[in-house]
């Protein structure tokens, strides 16, 4: 269940980073501002995911964001390498609980979150090489 809320930490830290990314998105290209709501709307699915299925164990989904990636803005080639740095390190945490969850928790990770964060980093390199 740590390992969980762990997750569910470092899911809020992005939505936090895509939300302030969001909000200072001025001059960005309408297409690039798309991909990044999408990106903001997917991992608040992943927070409520995983928020379900802290609760199913029996526990209490963290409230609190990881501290990394929360202070990434939209307009500028290092912010846009910020972003695509935390989610490689989301990345790198799913890898890490791939194979030590049971149940649901293992599904979730295998099947819908590592192949969504790799399409977040693949994308968001595709936005850094157009700048």
């Amino acid at each position: 269940m740590n390992r969980l809320n762990g997750l569910l930490q470092g899911e809020l830290a992005a939505v936090n980073a895509y939300q302030r990314a969001l909000r200072s998105s001025d001059g960005r290209a309408a297409s690039d501002g798309a991909e990044i709501r999408r990106f903001a709307s997917e991992h608040q699915r992943t927070v409520a995911a995983l928020q379900v299925a802290v609760r199913q164990l029996g526990g209490i989904p963290s409230s609190v964001a990881a501290t990394s990636g929360a202070f990434a803005l939209l307009h500028d080639t290092a912010s846009i390498r910020e972003l695509l740095d935390g989610e490689e390190a989301g990345l790198r945490m799913y890898e890490a609980a791939h194979g030590t969850l049971d149940g649901d928790a293992q599904e979730l990770v295998a099947l819908e979150l590592i192949p969504r964060q790799r399409r977040h980093v693949a994308e968001l390199s595709a936005i850094l090489a157009r700048l």
